[in-house]
Parts: structure tokens; sequence; C-alpha cells
């Protein structure tokens, strides 16, 4: 009668398939993180497409006209507004309503958004302490005396709101070397964030990092002229972040007035050529970054 033998696995052997399979995780997990991140950028290409869908359906509904850029933080879609009247001699009237890419919203046009899972959230979207900036946007909008954010980045400085500088304490870009934007004739773009010496001690850091550490962030009409020329323009950054106010004063198209805005005819669509329209950047946040 012959003897049946087991064979097991010893305990070397059983060491080795364990670090064979370390090794293959080490490999596989960041290609499928980049997997995942291309396809997060690819759906932000796509949300882009529809907001430049929307504001070609607005400009044929409103006499060829440009959304209305009409509040200092280009990401917000709902925000007190000054109406001032031409000339700005009596005082202004404060309105909570929708601004900016909220139009597209309040006029119907793109759909109000129930949750994430919107044309006007970005995938990648993330605030300093890990949420969603739809929960913002809950809150906010129709609020009074509230603001509500979208992920998307409009370019109100072609409207005249030129003249804001915005803190960039709690900066974050939704992808962080990349941005997704949308140009002036319906064709979206990606625009590869390379770092740059800014002054910096420990040399070349990229936008993000420079917001984060000079606590301002690139005016909205500047961010959006590099993506249009596909460059960033570091001696007007530098010239920038050495008095963030001082550049924003001489550069503003605000009227000499201080607390009016300039009255100007409506921006038509026609007129923005291939000018960047909107971007996935988004700069400043109320809440605190993570701890640790």
């Amino acid at each position: 009668m012959r003897r049946r033998t087991i064979s097991a696995f010893t305990l070397i052997e059983l060491l080795v398939v364990i670090s064979i399979i370390s090794l293959l995780m080490a490999i596989l997990l960041p290609s499928l993180g980049k997997a995942r991140e291309q396809g997060r950028r690819a759906t932000c290409m796509a949300n882009l497409r529809s907001i430049g869908q929307g504001i070609y359906l607005y400009a044929h509904d409103n006499d060829g006209r440009l959304v209305p850029g009409d509040w200092r933080v280009s990401w917000d879609v709902w925000g007190q507004v000054a109406e001032y009247p031409r000339g700005c001699r009596i005082p202004p009237v404060l309105e909570s309503r929708e601004v900016n890419l909220g139009h597209l919203i309040r006029s119907g046009i793109l759909p109000m958004p129930g949750s994430k899972d919107n044309v006007f959230f970005c995938p990648s979207n993330k605030t300093p302490d890990g949420k969603h900036c739809y929960e913002d946007f809950a809150q906010g909008w129709g609020s009074i005396d509230h603001v509500a954010t979208t992920s998307y980045m409009y370019n109100n400085a072609l409207d005249g709101f030129d003249g804001f500088v915005q803190d960039g304490q709690f900066a974050v870009l939704s992808h962080k070397n990349k941005l997704s934007f949308l140009r002036g004739d319906g064709s979206v773009d990606t625009f590869n964030v390379k770092p740059l010496d800014f002054g910096s001690p420990w040399g070349p850091e990229l936008l993000q990092e420079a917001s984060l550490r000079y606590g301002v962030c690139f005016p909205t009409v500047m961010l959006h002229r590099w993506l249009a020329r596909g460059q960033v323009n570091l001696d007007e950054a530098m010239e920038f972040l050495s008095n963030p106010q001082g550049w924003a004063d001489s550069h503003s198209t605000l009227m000499n007035d201080p607390a009016c805005r300039a009255v100007s005819e409506p921006v038509l669509l026609a007129s923005v050529g291939t000018a960047s329209l909107a971007c996935d950047v988004v700069g400043v946040w109320g809440a605190a970054p993570p701890s640790g």
C-alpha cells in the first residue's frame, strides 16, 4: 500500500509569494490611480463642453450676449450683488441672486445641481478639508447673504471684475499639474502646469504651491490670459506677487469711484474669439486645511 504525500507551502515559499504580490501591487496601483485620474479629467473636459454649449445657448437667447461676469469671485454662481446705476451717484442696491455661470442655472439652460454628479462639479474636485464643493453650493444657492460655489472658474474679467485680490491661503487645484479650460469658440483644451521659480528658496514650484506660500490667488484676468496663450508669464506673475493689491489697482477697469464697477455695454460672445472662458481652477475655501 502506497503512502499519500501531502505537499504544503514552506514558510519561505509563502514569504516569496507574498513578496511577489506586494511587488505587483506596488507596480499596478500607481498605474490604476493614473487611469482613474485620466477618466476624471475626461469627465471634467466633457463638463466644460456642456458649459460651453450652455453659454452659446444663452447668447442665442440674449441677442448674442456673453453670460454676465457680475461677481468678484469667479467660481461663485450665487452671491450678493451691488447693483450700481450708471454714474454711481446714488447708493447701490444689494441683491442676493445668481451670478457668473449661475445665469445658466437660473435660465434653465443647464440643470440645477442636485448632487455632486453635475456638469458644474469636476469629479477631481476637493476642498482642503476633504469635502466636495457641492456642499457649499447646496447651502448657499438661494440663501440671502450666502454664496454658492462650483468647481469651475469663469472669466468674469471680460466683464470688468479684475480689480479684486483673492485670498489664496487655502488654494486648491482640481488636478495637480493640469488645467482643463474652455475657449470662446467652444473648444476645450488642457494646460500643462510646470514648476516655475517664483522666488522660493526651495526652488521651482507649481501655481498652487506659490498661491499657498504667498497667500493670494493669481488674478482671473491673468490666469485666463496664460491659458489662452499656453504659457505662464513669469515676469507678470512675479510683478503681481510682489504687490498684489498695487497690481490689481493699476490693472483694474474699475471707475475712479472705488465703490463702483465700470458700467459698460454687454460683452458679445462673438467678440471673445478664442479667449479662455472657464477652467477647472478653484482658488479659495472658507474651511481650514486638514490637520497634520
